[in-house]
């Protein structure tokens, strides 16, 4: 089941005066209340009044996901069939578990505003964002990768300099953006081998202008894993290692890869390397790994990096979650963000298995 969880798309952090605010704040408020029809007589009005205002189009977008939305609520009863109600999955209250969906229609009028927003105002990464997140909603991979690296390569022609809500500029932008995408490439991970090439493109492309980039060349190697081609792995995360030699999540994977290609030695080499670096977590699962090569049990996945953390005091409304009304949920990629360290090899969990991801 997804978790739909609720966050204000337009910031209210940022001091603008109250007659810019207007619109903007009298659409939270009918947001809030779920009228939709006095939602839509207020977006004519400010259509007509302000219809080069960067906020229309977000308020837009809000509007028809909100308006796209479906849920289905589900009885949960106990094994035996009896009348006794059991605890939902994933967190949901005792009794029942929903699931959301999107309809086509009202969704794809909302990405025609989002991409007439991004085609006016290409330096906002909330529109990008709110686009992005509901493509990966809505297992449009393909698409979320595209959009991805187009944000990706006009970054670099404005170097970063992204805008958030009220054409604010963001904090850190850079570390910002890398740190997003790592995000979404952990998030499309998740969905298994036929993302490989997604991943692939995203991470050569990040490091067509950042070549050093720790996290995108041991997400390059881990394409090639979901592709088998262990040669290529290798290669992606020996040089990620020469970069970063403590990096314990790029000890791991090379380890995994060793073990693989049936070099035990290697294997075992690179897992006692992570015992001397890694946090708890890495060093019980490199110990676990070297008593399974011993053992000679089956490899397991390799690991997945985990995003660096880019907020600061400054920014604290700014993320890679969409920009949306309180219609529209936080980023998968963002609320699954904190499990990523927490995965193993013995627990199947959403991330990748064989996790310890390390802060870079």
């Amino acid at each position: 089941m997804k978790r739909f969880s609720t966050f204000l798309l337009l910031s209210t952090a940022f001091s603008i005066p109250t007659i810019a605010q207007n619109y903007k704040q009298d659409f939270e408020k009918l947001s809030n209340s779920g009228d939709t029809t006095k939602q839509r007589v207020l977006l004519a009005k400010w259509e007509k009044a302000k219809p080069n205002d960067a906020e229309l189009y977000i308020a837009y977008f809000n509007y028809y996901v909100s308006k796209s939305k479906t849920e289905v609520v589900t009885i949960n009863h106990t094994a035996n069939g009896s009348n006794v109600l059991k605890a939902g999955k994933n967190g949901d209250p005792a009794g029942y578990t929903s699931e959301v969906g999107y309809k086509k229609d009202p969704l794809n009028k909302g990405f025609k505003y989002i991409n007439t927003g991004i085609s006016k105002f290409p330096s906002r990464l909330d529109m990008r964002f709110g686009k992005i997140y509901m493509l990966g909603e809505n297992y449009n991979y393909t698409y979320l990768t595209k959009e991805l690296v187009s944000a990706i390569n006009y970054g670099h022609t404005i170097s970063n300099k992204w805008k958030w809500a009220d054409n604010k500029p963001l904090d850190k932008p850079e570390q910002f953006m890398l740190n997003a995408v790592q995000e979404y490439v952990a998030q499309i991970y998740n969905v298994g081998k036929s993302q490989a090439d997604n991943i692939k493109l995203i991470s050569e492309t990040v490091l067509k202008y950042y070549p050093k980039h720790v996290e995108s060349l041991s997400d390059l190697g881990l394409a090639y894993t979901l592709k088998e081609d262990l040669d290529n792995a290798l290669k992606t995360f020996l040089k990620a290692n020469a970069i970063a030699p403590k990096d314990y999540i790029v000890l791991n994977n090379i380890a995994n890869i060793y073990a693989k290609k049936g070099d035990d030695a290697n294997a075992i080499k690179y897992y006692e390397q992570t015992l001397k670096v890694g946090d708890a977590e890495a060093k019980e699962l490199a110990s676990a790994e070297i008593k399974r090569i011993n053992a000679k049990k089956p490899v397991p996945k390799a690991t997945m990096p985990k995003p660096a953390t880019a907020k600061t005091s400054t920014q604290k409304t700014a993320s890679s979650k969409p920009t949306t009304t309180k219609t529209v949920a936080k980023t998968k990629a963002a609320t699954d963000k904190s499990n990523a360290s927490k995965s193993t090899a013995a627990k199947n969990t959403k991330k990748p298995t064989s996790k310890t991801p390390s802060k870079h």
